[in-house]
């Protein structure tokens, strides 16, 4: 069969890269094509579009490159109606998938299934997109087990295969292993900085965290600092930490990412999937997130729940501080990182909440989340073809 993939963000392209493989494994003579990052190319995919050309993070930020965005979704769509491919499976970015996949379904020029992995966050806010989607999607991959009854009930498709994060290896993390690497002292406390995934991100939130880094470097001893990362964004990372006067290891070799969390003491994270990973891991932390004022005020009007991370929402309680927008002033974030420091109970507190948070991202049995999602889509591509498409005029 033959498959094109769309993940517009480092995330997407770890779960894309994955998926491929599965798919695979259970398809030998599958073919990929599509747009996403190197971990996709180097699973097999065709890569017709760099996926740095469709990430940008926010509303406003949208707006902004809305004509140039316009024209990449244009010139994909056509080259999916050259591909004719049995599936479309886009890959979280919603936004932009769905209008692809939208305009697909109206073209009806392919007789492709639609679907989606990672289902939008309609829980969270903007729920009338379940009922929308439904209207075009074939089929919805969730990553939490309380999604699909948000699409069913309209009439969609959906699974809960569990979260990519329960096959990253993240409890398999050495501290020991990076400690002796980087030949760090049993007696120096590390403090993870996790700066996020995007440029806009480092742009916005990079001034707290290397303010808080140095507040905390002066009421914690022996502080280093420990800086996951990723390879497009280590030269800048770099250049923010060198200046601080604070012995730091950047870390951008994946491989080596899961044992820097685990030799993390505390982390102070930009909100989003890095904080989950934080928490799966085991690593206390807290998290922190601006945006363009005008994106933080629509997201604010529009959001139905009441906390930003993932495992707070998860517990229905704020385990992990949140300093979000107007609260995120490096005072405040620091005075929560140094309790972490010096208050076990406040660290223990988190760690067994996590261990909750673990349990609820899983699946029953032995069965990995993208091989679970792979098994899923073969059996959407083996039900009964859809009707002959209906040639309707390109809008």
């Amino acid at each position: 069969m033959k498959y094109f993939l769309i993940a517009g963000e480092p995330s997407g392209d770890v779960l894309g890269a994955k998926l491929i493989n599965e798919l695979k494994a259970q398809d030998p003579n599958a073919e990929f094509f599509g747009i996403g990052g190197d971990l996709m190319v180097s699973a097999g995919m065709n890569g017709l579009l760099p996926m740095a050309e469709l990430t940008v993070m926010g509303i406003w930020e949208a707006v902004m490159r809305l004509p140039h965005l316009l024209k990449i979704r244009n010139a994909i769509v056509e080259e999916i109606e050259k591909a004719n491919p049995e599936a479309l499976i886009t890959i979280d970015f919603p936004d932009f998938n769905f209008e692809v996949a939208k305009r697909i379904k109206k073209r009806g020029k392919v007789n492709a299934k639609l679907i989606h992995y990672v289902a939008p966050t309609v829980w969270a806010w903007r729920p009338g997109r379940a009922k929308a989607v439904a209207k075009y999607l074939d089929a919805m991959i969730c990553l939490f087990p309380f999604e699909p009854a948000y699409f069913k009930k309209h009439g969609l498709n959906s699974i809960f295969v569990g979260h990519p994060i329960c096959e990253e290896g993240f409890t398999d993390g050495s501290s020991n292993t990076f400690r002796q690497g980087h030949e760090i002292g049993d007696d120096v406390k590390l403090l993870g900085l996790f700066f996020g995934s995007r440029q806009e991100e480092l742009k916005m939130n990079s001034k707290v965290i290397k303010e808080t880094a140095t507040y905390v470097s002066e009421q914690v001893e022996n502080i280093h600092l420990v800086v996951p990362t990723l390879e497009n964004l280590e030269y800048d990372v770099i250049q923010l930490v060198q200046d601080l006067g604070i012995p730091a290891y950047v870390e951008s070799d994946y491989s080596k990412k899961w044992d820097a969390i685990a030799a993390c003491d505390v982390g102070v994270a930009v909100s989003g999937t890095m904080a989950l990973e934080l928490a799966y891991a085991g690593t206390p932390h807290v998290v922190l997130y601006k945006a363009h004022t005008l994106t933080y005020l629509i997201v604010r009007l529009l959001a139905k729940v009441k906390f930003v991370h993932l495992g707070n929402i998860i517990m229905n309680k704020k385990i992990v501080p949140e300093f979000i927008q107007f609260q995120c002033k490096s005072e405040r974030v620091s005075d929560a990182v140094i309790k972490l420091f010096e208050d076990e109970k406040a660290a223990k507190l988190q760690k067994d909440s996590f261990l909750e948070i673990r349990k609820s991202l899983g699946t029953q049995g032995d069965e990995r989340p993208s091989a679970k999602a792979a098994r899923y889509i073969l059996s959407v591509l083996k039900k009964k073809p859809n009707k002959e498409p209906v040639k309707q005029k390109a809008a």
